[in-house]
């Protein structure tokens, strides 16, 4: 499985527009086939993780080019200090 963990450090006083467009795309997202989790979590006022579980690769790229992502993404960006921090990990299997 694919874990994603997509930073967001917002501009000051944004946060709670951005709570209001996230809750869309996480409604949406977790309505996906591949999606196995998928959360926004809050480390402090300005800085928020998207934590995202995917069955595979395929489901990933599905979720990216999905309506709600590309509706929803963009609006979010305007309320981040630069780009989402993306990290890409492989759940172990044992």
């Amino acid at each position: 499985m694919i874990v994603l963990l997509a930073k967001s450090t917002l501009l000051e006083g944004k946060q709670q527009e951005f709570i209001t467009v996230a809750e869309k795309l996480v409604k949406a997202t977790r309505e996906e086939p591949g999606c196995v989790y998928y959360d926004l979590v809050q480390e402090n006022e300005r800085v928020f993780y998207f934590v995202e579980k995917y069955l595979d690769e395929a489901a990933v790229e599905a979720h990216k080019a999905s309506e709600h992502f590309q509706k929803y993404v963009p609006m979010m960006n305007a309320f981040r200090e630069g780009p989402s921090e993306v990290t890409k990990c492989v759940t172990v299997d044992f």
